[in-house]
């Protein structure tokens, strides 16, 4: 990755992390932020540290289209039509297409089973919450009921 690349990255992150950043966020909230930040630029430079195979290959399959590897270069091949022409891409935008890829077929699920089981124990806690409510009601309709019933025994004597 170029410096100027990384660069540009690093002040998007650091702005994107600035803009997130109001009086509500704590220093260690801020810290996690900087640190996802930091991940990412590193993650940015192993993608170029990898070195490419001489083996012809399909890095992967997305709907109708390919992204395969031939003789140290990436090409885009129909995988309904092989009529069609394949276009040529540079590592640049093959490594695009991958991280495009990546995110929508593997980091997604996951984020999206995140999220659902986030919201399964939020309705488990609602439900604990608004049974403790219950509980509660119960015990002061009883205590209540005695009351009453000791004015009721009091007013009798």
């Amino acid at each position: 990755m170029k410096d100027t690349d990384k660069d540009f990255l690093e002040e998007s992150f650091r702005k994107e992390v600035l803009k997130s950043m109001d009086d509500k966020l704590s220093e260690k909230e801020k810290k996690e932020l900087m640190e996802e930040a930091n991940v990412s630029l590193k993650f940015l430079d192993k993608i170029n540290e990898v070195e490419l195979p001489k083996d012809n290959y399909v890095i992967f399959t997305d709907g109708k289209e390919q992204l395969v590897y031939e003789n140290g270069e990436f090409y885009i091949v129909s995988s309904t039509n092989s009529l069609k022409q394949k276009k040529k891409k540079t590592k640049k935008e093959a490594t695009d297409m991958y991280l495009d890829y990546f995110i929508k077929y593997q980091l997604n699920p996951i984020l999206d089973q995140r999220k659902a089981k986030e919201k399964v124990r939020a309705e488990q806690t609602k439900t604990k919450a608004d049974k403790t409510i219950q509980l509660q009601k119960i015990a002061e309709d009883r205590k209540t009921k005695k009351e009453k019933t000791i004015e009721k025994e009091d007013i009798t004597l």
